[in-house]
């Protein structure tokens, strides 16, 4: 993957992400390279590429789950690593999140809203019946289909400052 100086859209507010040179390597393998870009508050952007182009590696060390090689990555104006008042305002939602194999979505969502300082539980209930998710199917049950929408339930019903979607809605 390679961005450099995206600039940021007209009128755009505070920056909540600055990415500086972000290099990330797997042995021999240059996932992402000298990556450099910004997020403002209150926008809605995609990160689009092929498959391997290193999407998920980004969103994975802007969430600190994930080490860079080299770069800088400032969220909130600090490093996320190890750092609870940045990690606090994120969410991460994997396309390919595991579950417990008895885990059911409903205690996927107790869960979350125990993470999440602004967790909408009236959202969640909302998006529970649009999507008509049965929440006392263990997940390893569900389709494809609704899998995805726990994970979007979970990002949306957060209400976290900041909330990344890896693939969010397959099926």
């Amino acid at each position: 993957m390679t961005i450099n100086d995206v600039a940021p859209p007209a009128g755009a507010g505070e920056t909540v992400i600055e990415v500086k040179n972000l290099t990330k390597r797997y042995r021999d393998t240059v996932a992402v390279d000298d990556v450099s870009f910004s997020i403002q508050k209150n926008t809605i952007y995609g990160l689009l590429g092929r498959n391997g182009a290193g999407k998920t590696t980004v969103m994975s060390i802007l969430t600190a789950q994930n080490f860079a090689t080299s770069g800088d990555v400032r969220v909130f104006g600090e490093h996320p690593y190890e750092n609870a008042r940045v990690l606090r305002r994120l969410c991460f939602v994997r396309e390919s999140q595991r579950y417990p194999d008895d885990a059911k979505p409903i205690h996927a969502f107790a869960t979350a809203k125990l993470f999440y300082p602004n967790w909408n539980q009236e959202l969640a209930d909302r998006l529970i019946a649009d999507f008509r998710l049965p929440v006392s199917t263990r997940i390893k049950k569900l389709s494809r289909g609704q899998l995805s929408a726990v994970g979007v339930i979970i990002g949306l019903a957060s209400r976290a400052e900041v909330t990344f979607f890896d693939e969010p809605y397959l099926g």
